[in-house]
């Protein structure tokens, strides 16, 4: 996912690993809570990110684009974390990592769907 954040630096953008929870309404993610995204967050929470593949034809394209507000997850929320991503308790390196990074939750607040294999420019939009 690619989640773009403004500051008083400016805008920002950065890559980072998610998973789903609550019934895809929130997306969890790590991340240091001195990354400029996340710096961001803390004066403005509010939050836009996409998450696609990458895809040389117009027809494969299919992607979300989310807008929502970013806050520190709650701890249980660990446990989904690391189911998506199992092989990062077993690498010391980032296991290490780990040490130096919170849990953060994207709450979706709109999503926009697009799915260009059902057409150009198909797209669906919801609210929550």
């Amino acid at each position: 996912m690619t989640l773009a954040t403004v500051g008083n630096g400016g805008a920002s953008a950065a890559a980072v690993f998610y998973a789903p929870i609550k019934k895809c309404k929130s997306l969890i993610f790590v991340s240091s809570e001195k990354s400029e995204h996340i710096v961001n967050s803390n004066g403005n929470n509010s939050c836009a990110a996409t998450i696609q593949q990458d895809g040389l034809k117009w027809t494969a394209i299919k992607g979300l684009q989310i807008k929502g507000k970013i806050t520190i997850a709650n701890e249980k929320y660990w446990k989904d974390y690391f189911e998506r991503y199992d092989y990062i308790k077993s690498d010391s390196t980032l296991s290490k990592a780990l040490e130096k990074v919170k849990l953060y939750e994207l709450k979706i607040k709109w999503v926009r769907i697009i799915d260009n294999s059902k057409g150009f420019g198909n797209r669906e939009e919801y609210e929550f």
